[in-house]
């Protein structure tokens, strides 16, 4: 059983990038945020945050759920915003 598992959703827009859902099971708590999809969305990432147990090192990683047909319109706006979101533990894992 893992320790720790958070998960943040990020939204690729025509607007940027948009925080979405977040759940986390850290001790127990089940803490759940959820908001709904941007309709006008092209991307859509879920950023892991997870730590197998109290000792361990967290583990930093993301995974492409959803996006649309046209790659171009995706790498435009990635050109724009950013390729990923603003999210902590792109920092952590340069580390």
């Amino acid at each position: 059983m893992t320790f720790s598992k958070e998960c943040q959703e990020y939204h690729l827009t025509p607007n940027g990038w948009v925080e979405g859902s977040f759940k986390g099971d850290t001790l127990g708590s089940g803490a759940t945020k959820e908001i709904a999809a941007p309709d006008d969305r092209v991307l859509t990432i879920f950023c892991y945050d997870e730590r197998p147990s109290l000792h361990s090192k967290p583990f930093y990683h993301d995974k492409v759920v959803w996006e649309i047909a046209d790659k171009a319109v995706i790498s435009q706006l990635q050109i724009s915003f950013g390729k990923k979101p603003d999210w902590f533990g792109y920092k952590k894992m340069k580390k």
